[in-house]
């Protein structure tokens, strides 16, 4: 799942706070497409959960469960 550059900007609260997340400049953020790629989308993710910020609903990562081998 993709996320847009507004939904990345919404989960940080401005271009500036964001492109700060991510350690880019807020002119380099304004430069993203309105669809962000994978990369993109991966890089506002691992900064969001690294910050604890909420996630919008379809980016939560599931719990990993793994069961010992008996």
């Amino acid at each position: 799942m993709f996320m847009t550059k507004k939904q990345a900007i919404d989960l940080f609260g401005s271009g500036a706070e964001l492109g700060r997340a991510v350690g880019l400049s807020r002119g380099r953020i304004s430069q993203w497409p309105d669809e962000l790629d994978q990369k993109q989308t991966d890089t506002v993710v691992g900064a969001a959960i690294r910050l604890g910020k909420a996630l919008p609903a379809g980016f939560v990562p599931e719990p990993h469960t793994e069961q010992a081998a008996a």
